[in-house]
């Protein structure tokens, strides 16, 4: 049995629409793209790829990946335990799928991008540009690649969601997934996020729910048919020619509408198409079977229908947004810059023009410091409306070195949320071993802590 759409948690959520929380998609896809010239290559080796391998020393294996990066090992292996999460959330999903294809669990992480485009163009006749990562085969060899530079965690963590759901599918679909399926599930992946360790999907951001009403409104969807009967080459000629925002939100939602709508009345009838596209069975002839109708046209309006109808939740919603203000108070606090309160983040967050763009779908919008990233709507799991609080971290207790760390670069503010329904949300920090940067993850508590009590002004004794 699959239990793609099965609930990850032991607490339930809402399930309606993505999962959000500020994981960011790479413009990137299971199709490799063709070889540079000789001249470019070689200049391209010059450039730095053999000190990548250098740097990198000997390849070491995680959970199910063989590893080879240059990043500092904390962090590569925090990465790695991310991968490793994942890799049993698609294996326990996709349970009644049968392997068809050796695995291909090697893993390239980068610190640098310029090594990310030179390793893959010479060593493997990729080119990458303009992706955050990919997982890729080609004659030379196959992996999941990716770098890290100048990108928020966050959106690293969505790249290696996504594009690990492509090499972990390849294993079991082969190349057998219809492009709109393939990356539907990936975004259904990619945009889960890791709640104490556990993979929490089915939630809705604004942005998302928001584009696909505007796409069905203004009549830019791809026809139901047309997307169920897409072929690789013509997803990535319509990516090419502008239209990757529309196609990637939709093959979202319509992954979501099939698997969630009218308490997954579709749900089984998705699973069995997926079992037919695994016998080899075409993507219009198994939609007909699965589903019991050659109607596409009737799916479509349902489809429609339900995608008008959806609202952004608010435990989305503020995923999204914690992580951004986390990323603001990680960069504030490298530069030795505290906090001392929501409003005096946001002040000190737009004196820098701090803002942060969010790949999603194929699709970008940019976060800034504005009121709004403070703002979680109330749903209907809500009493209250919930809002955001933060409270000053506990000092530092440690060696002489920590604490002049904490000096110069302080220990961020907790920030939790507060009346968030089904559960609340905390940030927890972890100082890195280089001591000058912090890594984080979300806690989600089923009480938000409790705020710290304030002093009480002493009285004054009155003179007699």
């Amino acid at each position: 049995m699959l239990l793609l759409f099965a609930r990850a948690m032991a607490y339930p959520l809402r399930r309606l629409g993505r999962t959000a929380a500020f994981l960011l998609a790479a413009s990137s896809c299971l199709s490799t793209i063709g070889v540079e010239p000789q001249r470019a290559l070689a200049q391209a080796a010059v450039e730095g790829a053999p000190d990548f391998y250098s740097r990198a020393g000997r390849e070491w294996r995680s959970k199910h990946y063989r590893v080879l990066s240059d990043l500092p090992k904390d962090v590569a292996s925090s990465y790695a335990q991310h991968l490793d999460l994942f890799y049993e959330e698609y294996s326990r999903r996709l349970a009644g799928i049968p392997q068809q294809a050796p695995e291909v669990p090697f893993v390239l992480m980068f610190a640098n991008e310029r090594d990310y485009l030179n390793i893959l163009r010479t060593n493997y006749g990729i080119n990458a540009t303009g992706s955050g990562g990919m997982f890729f085969m080609s004659p030379r060899g196959a992996a999941l690649a990716f770098f890290v530079e100048g990108l928020p965690r966050t959106r690293v963590l969505h790249v290696i969601q996504h594009e690990g759901f492509h090499q972990y599918a390849f294993s079991r679909f082969t190349n057998l997934l219809p492009p709109w399926v393939g990356e539907g599930m990936a975004e259904f992946f990619g945009e889960a996020i890791v709640v104490d360790g556990r993979v929490i999907v089915g939630q809705a951001s604004p942005g998302p729910v928001s584009a696909i009403k505007t796409a069905i409104e203004s009549a830019t969807t791809v026809d139901f048919l047309r997307m169920l009967t897409m072929t690789h080459e013509q997803w990535n000629e319509n990516v090419r020619g502008g239209n990757a925002a529309v196609q990637y939100t939709q093959a979202w939602s319509m992954v979501q509408f099939l698997g969630w709508a009218e308490n997954g009345r579709y749900m089984r009838g998705f699973e069995t198409y997926l079992r037919l596209l695994h016998s080899g069975m075409q993507s219009d002839r198994a939609f007909v079977q699965a589903f019991g109708t050659d109607d596409v046209a009737s799916f479509e309006r349902t489809w429609k229908d339900w995608a008008r109808k959806c609202q952004p939740t608010a435990f989305g919603t503020a995923a999204l947004r914690i992580g951004f203000l986390a990323e603001g108070l990680r960069t504030l606090a490298r530069d030795g810059v505290a906090v001392t309160d929501l409003t005096d983040l946001l002040a000190k967050l737009r004196e820098r023009k701090f803002t942060v763009d969010i790949t999603v779908h194929g699709r970008t919008t940019t976060l800034s410091a504005d009121d709004e990233v403070l703002d979680i709507p109330q749903d209907e799991l809500a009493k209250t409306k919930p809002v955001f609080e933060m409270q000053a971290s506990k000092p530092l207790r440690g060696s002489t070195k920590e604490k002049q760390a904490e000096q110069l670069h302080p220990t961020p503010a907790v920030i939790t949320t507060r009346g968030l329904e089904p559960r609340e949300l905390v940030l927890q920090w972890t100082r890195t071993k280089g001591l000058d940067d912090f890594k984080y993850e979300l806690l989600s508590p089923k009480e938000a802590p409790k705020p710290p009590k304030v002093a009480k002004p002493a009285r004054e004794k009155s003179s007699s």
